[in-house]
């Protein structure tokens, strides 16, 4: 990624233990916090895997997970597979198990940025340009060969059609700040979601590191929930009028609506100063064990991902792809306004981005 262009992602986030196992040939969801598997092995000494079939670590819906597997696996067998997790807890799951002293995945994709790069400081993951990185953005090019940048999502104001006037629809984040809203407001706890931290990070820059607008949705009686889609189900189940979470979410309880012949509530605002853009990445860990064939696939998985094909996957679940041939997400405007974070000043301020976080919502 070009200098400074890095650090337009999510990084300071607080994160949920969750361990647990794979099913083979198949999507897996995390419920149980288990030990991780090789404590006090080296990683470099340990490879749990089996030749010929790899294992991934990836945040994001479960079926645009199955239709990712099913698409690689065509002309390859059943060769992948995946456990799909939060973004919190996958970092939490690869940073335990590196620290237990082997990390089980072969490829992590999906977590916020800044557990990518400590991990790369810690020389945990494998070095890889793939040739597809040439048709990505100039802002999604990296410096970098430690990850590829592979997603992006936008931090934006949810509302319910049909609680919130048409006069009333916010156009502005600082709109959030009147009293009107007060006892009508959902966010994700930045204590608990990563998205959420981003985004809290997001809106104390934009107001110039000022923390009037967290102190605002406090004083509003905010709703806090663990994670972005119950905040955003909040919103759609009318125990909130708004929300602020990111628009992929939004996005894919719209369509699921459309599907079943309904038309869901929700409808999605656009800040006039901008959604909050945030990018994902996806490596391959370090590991000197780890077969060659192994090494091979992974890297064709993300050579996959990052094609035109697996990015068309994924945009039709609401991301927006990082290649210069693909358009606009479905549901994202061509136009919108989006901001940049400073992420090398935000992670620098991470202990106080979560301090004066829990300080505003635990005050009376």
């Amino acid at each position: 990624m070009k200098k400074g262009v890095i650090l337009i992602l999510s990084a300071v986030l607080s994160f949920v233990l969750f361990l647990g196992g794979c099913s083979k040939g198949s999507v897996d969801s995390v419920d149980n916090v288990q030990p991780a598997p090789n404590e006090g092995e080296p990683a470099a000494a340990v490879y749990s895997g089996t030749e010929g079939r790899i294992t991934a670590y990836i945040s994001g819906p479960e079926q645009m997970l199955a239709d990712i597997e099913s698409a690689f696996e065509q002309e390859r067998g059943d060769i992948l597979e995946v456990l799909a997790l939060g973004s919190g807890p996958l970092a939490q799951k690869v940073n335990t198990e590196a620290e237990a002293g082997a990390i089980q995945a072969d490829v992590i994709w999906g977590a916020e940025i800044i557990a990518y790069m400590e991990l790369q400081d810690k020389g945990l993951l494998q070095p890889y340009v793939s040739p597809e990185a040439a048709a990505l953005k100039p802002e999604n090019q990296m410096e970098s060969s430690a990850f590829s940048l592979c997603n992006s999502r936008y931090g934006v104001i949810v509302y319910n059609k049909e609680k919130v006037k048409s006069s009333e629809i916010p156009s502005s984040w600082q709109d959030l700040t009147k009293s009107d809203w007060k006892n009508r407001i959902a966010l994700a706890d930045a204590r608990q979601s990563a998205m959420a931290l981003a985004l809290v990070a997001g809106l104390v820059q934009i107001n110039r590191d000022n923390w009037d607008i967290i102190q605002a949705l406090k004083d509003n009686q905010v709703l806090l929930t663990q994670q972005n889609e119950q905040a955003i189900e909040r919103v759609a189940t009318g125990e909130a009028d708004v929300a602020v979470a990111p628009h992929d979410g939004v996005f894919r309880l719209i369509q699921k609506a459309k599907k079943s012949g309904t038309e869901s509530p929700l409808a999605i605002a656009w800040p006039e100063e901008g959604a909050v853009s945030i990018q994902r990445a996806i490596a391959i860990t370090a590991n000197q064990a780890r077969p060659d064939i192994n090494a091979t696939l992974s890297q064709e998985f993300i050579d996959f991902v990052l094609s035109s094909e697996g990015q068309q996957i994924a945009s039709k679940y609401g991301f927006v792809s990082v290649r210069e041939d693909q358009s606009a997400a479905s549901g994202v405007p061509e136009n919108i306004k989006s901001v940049s974070i400073d992420w090398e000043k935000a992670v620098s301020q991470a202990e106080e981005l979560r301090n004066n976080f829990d300080k505003i919502m635990t005050s009376r």
